[in-house]
């Protein structure tokens, strides 16, 4: 149950969205409250100014995220954070993952942070040193470097596949989570100075690419390409008249993700969104205008003819 501005305002859920105006400035109070379960209710403020949120208003609001898409649609989620306690023993040592707004480690005289849906490791002991390998709840794994006494964390890798070899050497697949599929294949090396990266190349994260299908997944790729550091893979997916202008150059400035556009603007023109982060609860999305033909290629059946803010 959603309540607005102490007024009951429906229900919502992930398969559920629940859409209604709002004044576009001033505090808005929203206040969620479970219908089943032990799930735990939120109340969190916001302040409006022009239809966008004041980022200083969500910048400790745990358990709230905002989406502010073009045209005035601005995306609420509630997340409440539920704490809970796993104990377990690590060489007869008591030891604890404790979830809350963050995931940490507890040891007697350890405290570190791990990635949140870390689940309960195994020790591993290594020349000089000793390693926490475990699994992460919805896939990849987590290891977290300690000192030989397991007094100290040396530092965190995270990956989809984490594998131990001999001489305290790892290796490591890395997704880069782009629509394409690029990854890395890493080695590191875990030691009494921390982990440390001994070797990097690309690869792709399910052993082939996932070409664009479509004009608008096609724009996406090319600017997914330029974030991952792919120029030319980016020049790719556009005309050779508009790669020759290197028109996505300065992308990675602009954005932090391409997504599709969810929500439709009153312009005919075919866009996706470029969407940037304001703080941890707060994210903008400005439309990326493109014009596209079907002339085929080796990245796939589109290619871009041009590109406008």
């Amino acid at each position: 149950m959603v309540c607005v501005n102490g007024r009951f305002a429906g229900e919502a859920g992930s398969g559920q969205p629940l859409a209604l105006p709002v004044a576009p400035g001033g505090a808005l109070y929203l206040e969620y409250k479970p219908l089943t379960g032990a799930g735990m209710a939120l109340a969190r403020r916001l302040v409006l100014s022009g239809g966008t949120p004041l980022p200083e208003s969500l910048a400790e609001a745990s358990g709230l995220s905002c989406v502010v898409w073009p045209g005035g649609a601005l995306e609420i989620e509630f997340s409440p954070v539920i704490s809970a306690v796993a104990s377990f023993l690590l060489e007869g040592l008591p030891a604890e993952i404790v979830r809350g707004e963050a995931t940490e480690l507890r040891l007697p005289g350890l405290r570190a942070e791990l990635p949140e849906g870390a689940q309960v490791p195994r020790l591993i002991r290594l020349p000089g040193a000793a390693a926490l390998l475990g699994g992460i709840e919805g896939g990849g794994q987590y290891l977290l470097a300690l000192s030989e006494d397991l007094t100290e964390a040396t530092g965190l890798i995270a990956a989809d596949v984490l594998e131990p070899m001999d001489g305290g050497l790892f290796s490591a697949m890395v997704s880069l989570g782009d629509s394409v599929g690029h990854g890395r294949l890493e080695q590191w090396l875990v030691d009494g100075g921390g982990p440390k990266r001994v070797s990097s190349q690309s690869a792709w994260s399910e052993g082939f690419p996932r070409w664009p299908q479509t004009a608008g997944a096609t724009m996406i790729a090319a600017v997914e390409a330029m974030l991952a550091g792919l120029p030319e893979e980016a020049a790719g997916y556009l005309s050779p008249a508009l790669a020759a202008g290197r028109p996505l150059d300065a992308v990675a400035e602009a954005c932090d993700l391409c997504v599709p556009m969810k929500y439709a603007l009153p312009d005919a023109r075919p866009c996706v969104g470029l969407l940037r982060a304001e703080n941890a609860h707060l994210a903008v999305v400005r439309p990326l205008y493109f014009r596209a033909e079907a002339v085929g290629g080796p990245q796939g059946p589109w290619q871009i003819q041009s590109v406008r803010l």
